[in-house]
């Protein structure tokens, strides 16, 4: 399996902007939506995602979503369990705000006992996860992921962390930063934004917050800010290279951005994209996903991005 999407998948109801009062229902969350994507824009077989679910009509639903995009389905079932609750409101400008139900979720505990998700995690080609990711593992399932990721990148495997930062799913700013900082000096390829940097780091400004991820390890960086210039650092190297952005869109919804942005990234360095081309495909599926509400687009709404990656 090419990329092993790791997180909690969540139900979302997202406000319709002409009847403020009605939600359409939509499987979400971030390391889901970019499992969503990369499937897309991958050859068949491609992704899996691991979690774990309940035996309720819910999780049933979101396991038939991720058949139907065609994502290996790995995720551990826990009887009596339920899956999280979003209910997702945007303004005129397309800015989100959340509601959650999600402390009852079975993806707290997905590597409490999990041998089978042990496993999965080390026979998988690349591994991506996310701040949320590790945010809303139990203490000891957090362990158990930390353990298996330091043993499969010293077995040779990729390891992608996306830092999403969320500060009502930790106890605090200080241990955020103690774990998102463990897991990114594991990382192989770090995706960061400047808004997780200056909230999780109280780094507002760019150069900072690529300063402070360098001290973290050796990892590819692309750390996107806002709307701004993509700055990159290659891996293992000193230096910090800028790619610029195309002009900003207007937003419907800002839903799933960053998550489609790291799976466009993804999808055209498999391709064998250098940088700046990568970060245009990158930033053009998520310009499309902007435009529409909720953080997964309709397939008839995908763009032809124009790759063509190797099985």
């Amino acid at each position: 399996m090419r990329y092993l999407c790791i997180g909690e998948p969540l139900v979302e109801f997202t406000a319709r902007r002409d009847a403020p009062s009605t939600f359409d229902r939509r499987a979400g969350g971030d390391t889901l939506n970019s499992a969503v994507y990369l499937a897309r824009l991958l050859p068949a077989g491609s992704v899996g995602y691991l979690s774990r679910l309940g035996d309720d009509a819910m999780s049933a639903w979101l396991r038939e979503v991720l058949a139907e995009e065609g994502i290996a389905d790995l995720c551990g079932t826990e009887p009596g369990g339920r899956p999280g609750l979003s209910f997702i409101s945007t303004d005129a400008r397309g800015e989100r705000s959340f509601l959650y139900w999600r402390d009852q979720a079975p993806a707290r505990r997905m590597f409490d006992n999990g041998d089978a998700a042990l496993r999965a995690v080390a026979e998988a080609g690349t591994v991506l996860l996310s701040g949320v990711t590790l945010a809303i593992l139990l203490p000891e399932s957090r362990e158990r992921l930390l353990a298996a990721l330091e043993r499969r990148q010293a077995a040779g495997g990729r390891i992608v962390l996306d830092t999403n930062y969320r500060p009502a799913l930790w106890p605090d700013a200080a241990t955020a930063r103690a774990v998102i900082g463990r897991a990114a000096a594991l990382a192989t390829l770090v995706l960061p934004s400047l808004d997780d940097l200056a909230s999780c780091f109280g780094i507002p400004d760019p150069a900072g917050a690529m300063a402070a991820l360098v001290g973290l390890g050796g990892a590819e960086i692309v750390l996107t800010t806002g709307g701004g210039e993509v700055l990159r650092r290659p891996p293992g190297q000193d230096r910090i290279e800028s790619h610029p952005l195309p002009s900003l869109v207007a937003a419907v919804d800002t839903t799933g951005a960053g998550d489609s942005f790291n799976a466009g990234w993804l999808a055209a360095c498999d391709a064998g994209l250098p940088p700046a081309a990568a970060v245009a495909i990158a930033a053009r599926l998520a310009a499309v996903v902007v435009a529409h509400p909720g953080a997964v687009i309709p397939r008839s709404a995908m763009p032809d991005l124009g790759l063509r990656v190797a099985t």
